[in-house]
């Protein structure tokens, strides 16, 4: 039987939650209601416990896959309207969070598709315009990894109240108690062991790279990849897709950073790609960045049509 949906005031007191209280006694209240609460059934095939799923070996069977192959990450940013992905058709491509919504998904048809934990303020929303817009644009072949963590509305969550939702095998990458990347943790094997608890993830971008390098690839192109809101943190649309078709909610979430919060955002963000860059390299694996544009400055840059002379 399935979990009774959340009611609207628990909805709006989630939200306020988010932005009121500090993280730290968020996650004691999140921690006491799911250690406190009564066990629920999982969905018909798609059991509950993260860990449970990852110890099933859903994932082991994707370690060195690829090994020795280039392949590109497909992000959502404006400049991806711009580009012809037509050269992509019989490449390994690794889509992102609403990749699936480009007018060339169905050619591109990624190998991989990767979503990041749902999290704070979004609601059961997210995941369900995930699991309809994979199942409507992409053909079984196409493999996806949610993300998950403890968070209220997790994938995991609304399977439970939607068990109908998805019907194809599903594979988690755990980030419950994900640590922040280090000097030293950057270089570790556990932090990209998609069977344990690889790094935190700031965006999906980086459980994209966690993918391609657990795969064994040695060449990590990115493709959509702006990260330019300091550019114009007021601008409205900030995919390469209507806001409207997405998640309904983001602009919302969006609108609420500050700009110091966007700083510290991006300072994050360019913090761990050089470090992973500086950590890759050692091991022969290299991140290119192919993006028409955009601020993203640590890796080398190519454009897309140079990979593809005529």
């Amino acid at each position: 039987m399935a979990a009774p949906q959340p009611s609207n005031s628990n909805r709006l007191a989630s939200r306020l939650a988010y932005w009121v209280l500090p993280e730290g006694v968020r996650n004691a209240l999140r921690n006491h209601r799911r250690n406190t609460a009564p066990a629920r059934p999982a969905a018909p095939g798609n059991p509950r416990d993260a860990e449970a799923i990852q110890r099933a070996g859903a994932n082991l069977e994707l370690r060195g896959r690829h090994a020795q192959q280039r392949c590109f990450i497909l992000a959502t940013g404006p400049s991806l309207g711009r580009q012809n992905l037509e050269p992509l058709r019989n490449e390994l491509c690794i889509g992102v969070s609403f990749f699936f919504l480009h007018p060339q998904a169905k050619v591109v048809r990624p190998k991989y598709h990767v979503v990041a934990p749902n999290h704070p303020p979004f609601d059961f929303t997210l995941p369900k315009r995930y699991f309809s817009g994979l199942t409507e644009n992409y053909d079984p072949s196409t493999e996806v990894l949610y993300g998950y963590a403890t968070y209220p509305y997790s994938c995991l969550d609304c399977l439970d109240s939607h068990p109908q939702a998805w019907n194809r095998p599903l594979r988690i990458v755990n980030y419950t108690g994900a640590k922040e990347l280090t000097e030293t943790s950057v270089e570790s094997e556990s932090a990209w062991d998609l069977t344990g608890r690889p790094f935190l993830v700031r965006t999906v971008i980086y459980s994209a790279i966690q993918l391609a390098v657990y795969l064994g690839c040695n060449q990590i192109y990115l493709l959509g990849c702006d990260h330019d809101y300091l550019a114009d943190v007021k601008r409205t649309e900030n995919h390469f897709y209507q806001e409207s078709k997405g998640n309904p909610d983001d602009r919302h979430h969006l609108e609420a950073f500050t700009t110091e919060r966007w700083f510290q955002e991006y300072h994050r963000r360019w913090r761990d790609y050089r470090l992973m860059r500086t950590a890759l390299e050692k091991r022969g694996i290299q991140i290119i960045n192919a993006t028409d544009g955009g601020m993203l400055d640590v890796f080398p840059r190519v454009s897309l049509a140079s990979l593809f002379p005529a």
